[in-house]
């Protein structure tokens, strides 16, 4: 089964803004889905990103920051390892991106959701050349 692997961090951006926020729910959890199906029988699967985002919301924002720590290590480790795809940025670079984002307006989440997109990406795009 083939993967997105064109995801556009800008269109995402966009169509978030527009839709005020709906959209970023729907890709969100597209992406989850399209990361599970990449990374499958790792053992760390991701929930849901339904139940990311409640869970985000009980914990006002903890769990949804150690959710992409836990992701950006996963793809870090998992994309050399499967595909040998080099990813540059592991979860303790994604952290400090998404903590940097409360002190400087948000900016910092994006730096991080663009390299989380990207990292997906690159991967995606090796995955679907050896997808039977």
């Amino acid at each position: 089964m083939n993967v997105k692997d064109n995801r556009s961090f800008w269109v995402y951006l966009l169509l978030s803004i527009v839709t005020c926020g709906l959209y970023s729910i729907y890709f969100w959890y597209v992406y989850v889905e399209d990361l599970n199906t990449i990374f499958y029988g790792d053992g760390e699967d991701s929930p849901n990103y339904i139940i990311v985002l409640l869970l985000s919301w009980v914990t006002c924002g903890i769990y949804g920051v150690y959710w992409r720590y836990k992701q950006a290590n996963r793809m870090y480790r998992e994309s050399y390892d499967r595909y040998g795809v080099m990813i540059e940025e592991n979860g303790s670079a994604i952290l400090l991106w998404t903590l940097l984002g409360y002190l400087t307006g948000g900016i910092g989440q994006l730096v991080a959701d663009y390299f989380m997109i990207q990292n997906l990406n690159k991967t995606a795009l090796v995955y679907n050349s050896r997808a039977y």
